[in-house]
C-alpha cells in the first residue's frame, strides 16, 4: 500500500483538479441527491450516513488498507469572510476532532458567486497517516464545508468528483438585504422587541424574526452541533410559574418535533422559582429531547410579568467529542452559555420596571477590591483549610467562595453568577473599620486591622491579605506546566504583549472535554492583561479568558521563577 503524504505542490495541483473538475457538466457523475441548498452526487457503492445537517460517506479497501471518508456540512451562517469561514471549519473539524495543525495556506477561487477556499494536512488516524482536505464553500451568508480525509491517492480523483458535482440553489445566489429580518446577522449586540419584551440580541448570532417568535443562532456554530435561542409567545397568566413552566416545555417540545426523554424525576428538571435582581418572578426547567434521532437538550426560561408569562427556549445537541467518545451540550462552551445568561438576564417588558441597579467593580476605597488568604472548610466527611479569594465590589455585592470565577473579572456582568450560585455571592456593609458580610447560610463579621483583612468564621479570625491590582502586567520568557504524558505543555511570552502557545493554556482553561476547549489547538497571537483576567487574542480569530490573581507577582519582574494563572491557579515554572 502506498500512503500519500502531501506537500504544497500536490495540494495545489489537487486544487487546481477540483476547479477544472466544478466546469465539468453534473451529469457526468450520475443521480444528485440533496443537503438543504446543496445539491450533490454521492459515490457510488459507498456506505452512506446521514445525520442532521450532515451526510458522510466512507470507503475501505481491505485488500491495502486504504480508505476514504468523505463529509459534507450543509449550510450554517457564514462569518462574512471567506478565509474566516475557512479558518472557522479547519479549528471546529481539524483541529478539535483530528488534532491537526494551525489551518494551512489555502488556495481561492470564485465560482457562481461562490468563493471556493481549500488546503489540505497530514493528520494521524489511530495507527494510520492520512491527507485531510478542507473545501470550505462562502457565499450569501453562508458556509458549506466538505471534508475529505483518505491514505491512498487514487481516492484523490473521487473526492474530485464529488465536490464537482456540487451546486446550490438559485434562490441562495444573492445576499439578504440589510433590512431583511429573514436572516439578519449581528455582528455586535443590538437590542429588539417581541410584543411586551425587549432584548439584546447576542453579539455574533444570527436573529430570524417570525409572527410567533423570535430566533437566534451563533454564527460560528460547528456544522455538526446545534443552538438556538427562541422567544416563544406569551401565556396569559392563570396558575403558578411551575405550571407555566410545564405547558411551555411541553409546546417547546412539540414545537421541535421532539420526544421527551424520561428522566428520574419526570420529564424535566426544574429550579425553584425564584425573584431575579431585576425584580420579576422567573423559573428555570430543563429536559432531554430526541429531535430526528438526535439527543437534544431543551431548557426553558418562564418570566412573570403582571398578568401574563414570558417565554424563551433553547434548544441545543449533545454530541460526542471524539477524545474518549465523552459527551457534551454545545452550550457547555463557556462562551456560548455566557451568551445565553447575559440575553436571558437582559430582558425588559414595557409593562414592568425594573429597579436601576449597577454592576459592580472593584475600582474603590475601603475593603473594596480582591483578598486572598485561607480558612476553614466542611464538607460531609473532612474538615480543611482552603485558599479562599474574597471579591468585595464598589456596588456592595461580595463574592466568598473556594475558587475565583473562571475567566477572572475582565467582562463579567456581576449581577448575573448568584441567579446561578447563589451560595458563593453575597451583599455587605463596612464603615468605621468594621463590617459584616451576609451570605445566604451566614452573617459572617470582619474587620481590618493594619494592612490586614480579619474574617471571623466558625469562631475563629482568618486574616487575609489584599491582592494589587494586575492591569497592563507583561511578561516575559517561556514558562512550563508539569508534565502530561510525557510532555510538558509550554507557553513563550514577551514583554511587548505577544505568546505562543504549546498546550500551556488548554490545560488552565481546565474545559471538561476539548470539544469545548477554545485553546484545544496550539497558537500564537497577542495578550494583554485586565480586572484580574489575561485575555489571549489568538492570530486565528480565537480568542480565550483565564482569570490571574497576581499572587507571588509584581509588574516590575516580568520574568519571575514562577507564574500562577487561571481560576485553579497552576503553577508555571521559567525555562
Amino acid at each position: 500500500m502506498k500512503v500519500f503524504s502531501p506537500n504544497r505542490q500536490t495540494l495545489l495541483c489537487l486544487f487546481i483538479t477540483l476547479l477544472v473538475c466544478l466546469l465539468i457538466p453534473e451529469t457526468l457523475f450520475g443521480q444528485t441527491e440533496k443537503l438543504g441548498i446543496v445539491n450533490y452526487t454521492p459515490p457510488q457503492g459507498w456506505t452512506k450516513t446521514p445525520k442532521e445537517n450532515v451526510v458522510g460517506f466512507s470507503a475501505f479497501n481491505q485488500a491495502t488498507g486504504g480508505f476514504c471518508i468523505i463529509t459534507l456540512y450543509g449550510a450554517t451562517p457564514g462569518t462574512g469572510s471567506a478565509n474566516s469561514d475557512f479558518t472557522r471549519e479547519w479549528n471546529n473539524l481539524l483541529v478539535q476532532t483530528l488534532k491537526a495543525g494551525a489551518p494551512p495556506q489555502a488556495e481561492t477561487q470564485t465560482v457562481d458567486g461562490w468563493t471556493m477556499t481549500a488546503g489540505g494536512a497530514s493528520v494521524q488516524m489511530e495507527d494510520r497517516k492520512a491527507l485531510a482536505f478542507l473545501t470550505v464553500f462562502s457565499g450569501s451568508g453562508k458556509a458549506v464545508s466538505v471534508l475529505g480525509v483518505f491514505n491512498e491517492q487514487s481516492y484523490a480523483t473521487q473526492l474530485d468528483a464529488f465536490i464537482a458535482s456540487i451546486e446550490f440553489d438559485k434562490t441562495t445566489a444573492t445576499s439578504p438585504s440589510v433590512g431583511s429580518n429573514s436572516n439578519n446577522a449581528k455582528p455586535d449586540s443590538a437590542p429588539g422587541g417581541f410584543g411586551s419584551m425587549g432584548y439584546t440580541a447576542p453579539a455574533g448570532w444570527s436573529e430570524q424574526k417570525f409572527k410567533d417568535g423570535v430566533v437566534f443562532k451563533p454564527l460560528n456554530l460547528p456544522a455538526n452541533e446545534h443552538l438556538a435561542i427562541q422567544i416563544m409567545s406569551p401565556l396569559n397568566a392563570s396558575g403558578t410559574l411551575e405550571q407555566a413552566l410545564e405547558q411551555s416545555f411541553n409546546e417547546a417540545a412539540a414545537m421541535y418535533n421532539g420526544t421527551k426523554m424520561f428522566q428520574a424525576d419526570g420529564a424535566y428538571g426544574k429550579s425553584v422559582a425564584r425573584r431575579s435582581f431585576n425584580g420579576w418572578e422567573y423559573i428555570r426547567g430543563k429536559g432531554g429531547l430526541n429531535v430526528n434521532q438526535i439527543e437534544s437538550r431543551l431548557e426553558l426560561f418562564v418570566v412573570k410579568i403582571n398578568n401574563h408569562f414570558e417565554r424563551v427556549a433553547i434548544l441545543e445537541s449533545r454530541p460526542s467529542c471524539l477524545t474518549y467518545s465523552r459527551r457534551y451540550f454545545t452550550s457547555d462552551r463557556i462562551s456560548y452559555r455566557n451568551d445565553i445568561e447575559n440575553f436571558l438576564f437582559s430582558l425588559h417588558f414595557t409593562d414592568f420596571s425594573e429597579p436601576a441597579l449597577k454592576t459592580g467593580s472593584t475600582d474603590g476605597g475601603g475593603v473594596v477590591g480582591v483578598w486572598q488568604g485561607s480558612t476553614q472548610s466542611t464538607d460531609a466527611t473532612t474538615l480543611r483549610l482552603e485558599v479562599f479569594s474574597p471579591i468585595f465590589l464598589n456596588n456592595g455585592q461580595v463574592y466568598y467562595g473556594p475558587t475565583f470565577p473562571l475567566e477572572g473579572l475582565h467582562g463579567l456582568n456581576t449581577r448575573i453568577p448568584p441567579e446561578l450560585n447563589a451560595r458563593h455571592w453575597g451583599t455587605y456593609t463596612f464603615s468605621n473599620g468594621r463590617g459584616v458580610i451576609q451570605m445566604p447560610y451566614a452573617t459572617i463579621p470582619m474587620r481590618t486591622e493594619g494592612n490586614k483583612l480579619i474574617i471571623t468564621k466558625n469562631q475563629t479570625d482568618w486574616p487575609f491579605y489584599r491582592l494589587n491590582s494586575v492591569d497592563g502586567a507583561t511578561f516575559n520568557g517561556t514558562y512550563v506546566l508539569s508534565a502530561l504524558s510525557g510532555k510538558s505543555p509550554s507557553i513563550t511570552f514577551t514583554s511587548d504583549g505577544r505568546f505562543t502557545d504549546e498546550g500551556a493554556i488548554k490545560v488552565m482553561y481546565h474545559a471538561p472535554v476539548d470539544c469545548v476547549n477554545p485553546a484545544a489547538a496550539p497558537g500564537s497571537g497577542t495578550y494583554e492583561v485586565k480586572d484580574y483576567s489575561v485575555i489571549f487574542t489568538y492570530s486565528d480569530g480565537r480568542r480565550v479568558k483565564l482569570a490571574f490573581l497576581g499572587a507571588e507577582y509584581t509588574k516590575g519582574n516580568p520574568s519571575p521563577a514562577t507564574l500562577r494563572m487561571s481560576y485553579h491557579e497552576d503553577k508555571l515554572t521559567k525555562l
